[in-house]
Order: structure tokens, then C-alpha cells, then sequence
């Protein structure tokens, strides 16, 4: 699909519409922890870094959020979708975890430089196009303190069946009546380590899904 730049910014907009209405029909809090051995890896590494305050980009209700926050560790949570933030700050609420839920657009992230020592994008970016996930990368670089550490869970999608159309950049559309307005594009190994240009690589491994997880440790420019 030929886009415009106004045709690009209404179809961002309904991708943000439809991450609002699927989690307004969450009524609460799953609070189960996902049986996945790398979050564990996670916490041991943050410990084995120093790492005191995280940051976990599209935090959906918080699970990661308030896993980290168990350890110790000082962690914000930030999603677009409000509904999702709520269940955050109620689950966060009734198990008395200390943790800061936030608002907000990963594309138009709202901290200043060097606030974090850690951040986490946990299957997330690939619901951005290339460009947006190239911005969000620049601002992480920012945001992160020097030689801080980076954790990313990056899905293998985009090849299963349903309803969409495609961005000139191989974005999936979706058209359908549960996903319609949801972006999701596959990233190939190329382009993640590309996206980490300014980072040290530290491991790029696959695990039995087909995910790719990355530590990564910021670079200094000096």
C-alpha cells in the first residue's frame, strides 16, 4: 500500500484505538506469571549489572513490571492504553508492590536523558513500523544511563493467516473484525541489530519459540 504521511498517521491512530479496546474488555488483573525461564535470567542479570531503576516499555497490565519490582528493583511501567494501565494499578495495589505505571506513547517517550540504568521491551516492538521502532530506539539510547543495559523479547510474526493490508515498509494492517486497526511487522535479525547500532551487543540468542532475546549495553559517544 502507497501511503500518505495523513494516511500513516490515521492508520497509527486506529492501531492505538484498537490496543484500547482489547484491553477494556479485560475485566481484571490476570495475575499469573508467565512460566518464561529468560525473565528469570532478567532479574539475576539486573542483579549481576547493579541495575536499580527500570524502565518496561508497553507494560500492557504490569506482569513484568510487577515481577521486577519483587526483586527490588525500581521499575516503571509505561503503555499506550489506559484500560491496561488500571488493571496495572489495581494488581500492583492489592499485592502492595511498589512500582510507578504510566500513559504513554513508546513513540513519543516523556523522560529525560539518562533516567534509567535498565530498559525492557518485551514483545512489543513489533507492533511499530520500521521507522517508529528507529525513533524509539534513539529515545531508549537517551533515556538510558551510560553503560546501561537493554533486554529485548523480539517475536518471529507476521506469517499467520487473516484479514490486512501492508505498509510500504511490510507492516501487517490487520482488517478483521477482533484485530482490525493492529500493526504488526516481523523483524528480521538485520534490522534488530541495526535498531542497536548504538549499543554493545552482549548476546543474540533464540529460544524454543523462535524469539530472538538481546542484552545489549549502551555505547558511549565520548
Amino acid at each position: 500500500m502507497v501511503a500518505t504521511n495523513q494516511d500513516i498517521n490515521q492508520i497509527y491512530q486506529e492501531n492505538l484505538k484498537f490496543w484500547d479496546a482489547a484491553w477494556k474488555r479485560v475485566s481484571k488483573p490476570h495475575k499469573e506469571f508467565p512460566k518464561l525461564p529468560y525473565i528469570h535470567e532478567l532479574t539475576r542479570k539486573f542483579k549481576k549489572y547493579q541495575v536499580k531503576k527500570v524502565l518496561d516499555l508497553g507494560c500492557g497490565s504490569g506482569w513484568l513490571t510487577i515481577f521486577m519490582s519483587k526483586y527490588g528493583f525500581d521499575v516503571t511501567g509505561i503503555d499506550i492504553a489506559k484500560p491496561a494501565i488500571e488493571l496495572g494499578k489495581i494488581w500492583a495495589k492489592e499485592e502492595n508492590a511498589n512500582v510507578n505505571f504510566l500513559v504513554g506513547d513508546l513513540f513519543n517517550l516523556p523522560f529525560k536523558e539518562g533516567s534509567f540504568d535498565a530498559v525492557v521491551c518485551n514483545s512489543v516492538l513489533e507492533h511499530f513500523r520500521l521507522d517508529q521502532a528507529e525513533a524509539i530506539f534513539q529515545k531508549v539510547y537517551k533515556i538510558l544511563k551510560d553503560g546501561g543495559y537493554f533486554f529485548g523479547c523480539f517475536d518471529q510474526v507476521g506469517t499467520g493467516k487473516g484479514e490486512y493490508f501492508e505498509l510500504g515498509d511490510s507492516t501487517h494492517v490487520y482488517t478483521d473484525q477482533m484485530r482490525k486497526g493492529m500493526m504488526l511487522r516481523n523483524y528480521p535479525d538485520e534490522e534488530l541489530k541495526e535498531l542497536l547500532k548504538g549499543f554493545n551487543i552482549l548476546s543474540f540468542d533464540k529460544n524454543n519459540y523462535g524469539s530472538r532475546l538481546v542484552w545489549a549495553k549502551k555505547r558511549s559517544l565520548l
